[in-house]
This record gives C-alpha cells, sequence and structure tokens, in this order.
C-alpha cells in the first residue's frame, strides 16, 4: 500500500464498488441510531459483518434482527476503556476471519455548551469533550493495536487493507458559533487525521475523515431541526451517509482524506471532497510540512 500523496480530491461521483468490502469485519461505535445507524445499514447491505459499540440495546435489536448473521451488538460505554477493549475483543471472535478491517469512530454527542455561557463563571460540564475526543482516542489506540497485530509493520503484498474512518462535522470545516466544545472536537477528528496518515501505510492501513452537513437524526431535538429548515436550509441523508462510507472503504487509494456529507443542491451523490487536507499545494508549505515531519521527536522503531 503506497504512504499519503498529496494527488488532489477524492472524484465522489463514480459509481461505488461496494463487492471489494463483501465479507470484511468492521466495528461502528454509536452505531445503532442516526448517522451511525445507516453506517451500520449500509456495511450490512454490502455483504460486511459489523459490531455495534453503542448504548441503546432496543434500537440494536432491530438491527440484529434485519441482519442476524452480520450484525454483532456490544453494550458500550465509549468512555470507559473496559468497555471498549472488550468491544474490539468481540469483534474480533464474531469475525469469520478473526480479524477487523474497518473501524468507524462514530459515537459522539453534542449538549448544551457551558463554555459559552453568560453570567458568572462556573466550571463547565465537558462531557462533549469526553464523549467526542477521549472516546474517540481510545477508539483509535484499539484499532491500531489490532491493525498491527494483523499486518506488522512491514510493507508487503501479505498485508490486507485496513481503515479507520473518523467522524467529524461541518463545525470542524466552517465557523459554527457558540459550540466551542462541540466544534474542538471536531476539529480535533482532523488533527488525528493528520497524525496518522502518513505513516499507516506501514501497517497496511488507511485513516479517513467523514463530515457530516445538516442531518436529520436525534443528536438535535425536533424543534432544532425545524427552525434550521425553515431559514431555508437544506439537509444531507443518512442514505448518502453510508454511501460515502462505502466509497471510502471501498477504494484503497483513499487516505488522508476529508468526504463531506453534503446537500444535494452541492453534490449529486450527496457527499464531496472539498479538498481541505492537501498540504503541497505550493512549495512553501511544502518546505514546511517537510520540517515539520523531519523535527518530530520519534522515537527509533516507533513509526507507527
Amino acid at each position: 500500500m503506497p504512504g499519503y500523496q498529496s494527488q488532489g480530491p477524492v472524484d465522489c461521483t463514480i459509481t461505488v464498488d461496494s463487492s471489494k468490502v463483501k465479507g470484511k469485519t468492521a466495528i461502528v461505535t454509536g452505531g445503532a441510531n442516526g448517522i451511525g445507524e445507516a453506517y451500520t445499514r449500509a456495511l450490512a447491505a454490502a455483504g460486511v459483518y459489523i459490531t455495534i459499540g453503542d448504548l441503546d440495546e432496543s434500537s440494536t435489536e432491530k438491527l440484529t434482527s434485519e441482519f442476524p448473521k452480520q450484525i454483532h451488538f456490544v453494550k458500550c460505554n465509549v468512555t470507559n476503556w473496559d468497555d471498549q477493549t472488550r468491544l474490539f475483543r468481540e469483534a474480533e471472535s464474531f469475525s469469520p476471519t478473526h480479524q477487523i478491517h474497518y473501524v468507524v469512530a462514530n459515537a459522539g454527542i453534542i449538549r448544551k455548551d457551558e463554555v459559552f455561557e453568560f453570567g458568572e463563571p462556573t466550571e463547565p460540564e465537558l462531557s462533549t469533550i469526553d464523549v467526542n475526543i477521549k472516546g474517540t482516542l481510545y477508539t483509535v489506540k484499539l484499532a491500531m493495536h489490532y491493525f498491527i497485530k494483523q499486518n506488522g509493520i512491514v510493507p508487503g503484498p501479505e498485508q490486507h487493507d485496513t481503515c479507520l474512518v473518523l467522524i467529524g462535522s461541518g463545525a470542524g470545516i466552517h465557523d459554527c458559533l457558540r459550540i466551542p466544545q462541540y466544534s474542538a472536537t471536531k476539529w480535533a477528528a482532523r488533527g488525528i487525521m493528520h497524525s496518522l496518515r502518513r505513516t499507516s501505510h506501514f501497517y497496511g492501513s488507511r485513516v479517513n475523515v467523514i463530515h457530516p452537513w445538516y442531518v436529520k437524526t436525534k443528536i438535535l431535538s425536533e424543534e432544532v431541526f425545524e427552525e434550521v429548515k425553515a431559514k431555508g436550509v437544506e439537509f444531507a441523508t443518512v442514505e448518502d451517509a453510508g454511501q460515502c462510507l462505502l466509497r471510502i472503504l471501498s477504494d484503497e487509494s483513499i487516505n488522508g482524506r476529508s468526504l463531506f456529507i453534503a446537500a444535494r443542491k452541492w453534490a449529486s451523490t450527496g457527499y464531496m471532497d472539498l479538498d481541505l487536507e492537501d498540504t503541497e499545494e505550493n512549495e512553501l508549505r511544502k518546505e514546511i510540512q517537510f520540517d515539520q515531519m523531519r523535527g518530530n521527536p520519534v522515537e527509533d522503531g516507533l513509526i507507527v
């Protein structure tokens, strides 16, 4: 597998060949409802075996009844390390090949942001940080562990493709007012991807980010969505989010990219590459990036 290359935006208009993911195994955190459910359904329809890590048992029952041989549920609080280690162990056992090929770090929340709150300052409640960053970093650590255990760290033809997909947001790309916690967590998804994408090929892996636009799910109240809609904002769809995930997983050339789940007025397929992540489009940035990597204090052998 080649390393990260600055090669321009991904063509999101081509037909997804989901046959390439059939028979593979995926973990989806927060995969029981909302966009996570869309990811789960798209994977299941493509013939992938999925282990869902979620707290919502009732929603998962419907999914497991529809795909009894393909979906396994593990009750998991992503901020709990023991829960996540159990999630990955059970996913490995559930996999027909006893391997984990794809990890979608989808679990996330948004709550009232007490960082942006008028009045006498009090200590803010930071559970959004705990779930969206701490939980994601637990998932990232475990994904890398299993990918490296399966593939080693010496590139070669015996390695099989693995992929970590982080979930950002439009709030991780553009200005999003008065929610500094949530915005910080979604910008963090891009930061995590940038820290991994240039070395992931050593263990046969890729890392990418999906940034959903407004998609009507339970993450916000019905009243909030109606208010947004009344202002003329066109939503994206959960179905397009699922197809975006399949586009990333089915194409081994996609590494170190951010794909945006978009309203159809902006993208005919419902997702697009806004071409945000290249750092080598001019000679100065290329030189700065080179020195940034050259100056990294990496211990010998820890190339991952």
